[in-house]
């Protein structure tokens, strides 16, 4: 189970987020929908602690964090239970696709080239992506790029995944 209690988030005066509250049940899915502005991206942010809420805690699976004053140990602890499939894919545009997706394996993981290597490829089937290893972002569709995207998240085998804008690009 995942419990978000309180998120704030003010940009200079205008308030963003005013105390949101989610429970989230293993299993669930859930959407956040709304008009663009509304603080749908910056909420998935303050949750993955890319952007840094004034108030605000995370429970996964019984361990509470406080979003606004996570550090170090701490927060490297959080960020490997979540991945985030970003707006805009985030890939590396001098990484090959595979290079994407199993370059955290290898330096956040440790895992050796090989099971990296091994994982990488087995995602990139599952996304239909095998015969594009060896390209680069910008050789590939918006929806490709995504797919590579959602391949790294899933990489990383976290216990929750966050998209932001999940369907944007998708072929």
């Amino acid at each position: 189970m995942i419990e978000i209690k309180n998120i704030s988030k003010t940009f200079k005066n205008n308030k963003v987020l005013d105390g949101i509250d989610l429970t989230i049940n293993q299993g669930d899915v859930v959407a956040i929908i709304g008009p663009s502005g509304t603080g749908k991206s910056t909420f998935l942010r303050c949750v993955d602690r890319l952007e840094k809420p004034e108030t605000g805690t995370i429970t996964i699976d019984g361990e509470t964090q406080d979003l606004a004053h996570i550090h170090g140990k701490d927060l490297t602890e959080l960020r490997k239970k979540t991945g985030m499939v970003f707006q805009n894919f985030n890939l590396f545009p001098h990484y090959s696709v595979l290079r994407n997706v199993t370059d955290p394996l290898i330096h956040v993981q440790k895992k050796s080239k090989e099971e990296a290597y091994r994982i990488g490829r087995e995602l990139l089937k599952k996304m239909g992506l095998s015969d594009k290893e060896d390209y680069y972002p910008c050789q590939l569709s918006g929806g490709q790029q995504q797919r590579v995207s959602i391949a790294r998240a899933l990489a990383l085998n976290p216990q929750v995944l966050f998209f932001d804008e999940p369907t944007s690009a998708l072929d």
